[in-house]
């Protein structure tokens, strides 16, 4: 499971949202969409305080992408929305 790099801050540059993560093997650097950023709530924002409040669901979203092999080169994941719409649909299956 994915979580917060301790001491490094998320950021948004280039309207993506950055969050620096960490699991046991390999330091993360997770890439939220701007897309992505807007549809995680209601209504849409694509804010520093809206990354922050969701940086713990995009490292959930994050970490299914990995368990399914879908990272990509130099250690990044790109969180877009339909990943978050098949992670939703995934923790939905599970009930």
């Amino acid at each position: 499971m994915l979580q917060m790099r301790p001491g490094m801050t998320p950021f948004i540059t280039d309207e993506n949202g950055h969050v620096p993560m960490t699991d046991d093997t390999a330091d993360w650097l997770v890439i939220v969409t701007r897309e992505a950023l807007e549809d995680i709530a209601s209504p849409p924002d694509a804010t520093l305080a809206r990354l922050l409040e969701f940086a713990d669901t995009f490292g959930d979203v994050a970490t299914f992408k990995l368990e399914h092999g879908r990272a990509g080169e130099e250690e990044t994941i790109w969180i877009q929305s339909a990943d978050i719409t098949e992670w939703r649909r995934a923790q939905a299956d599970r009930r």
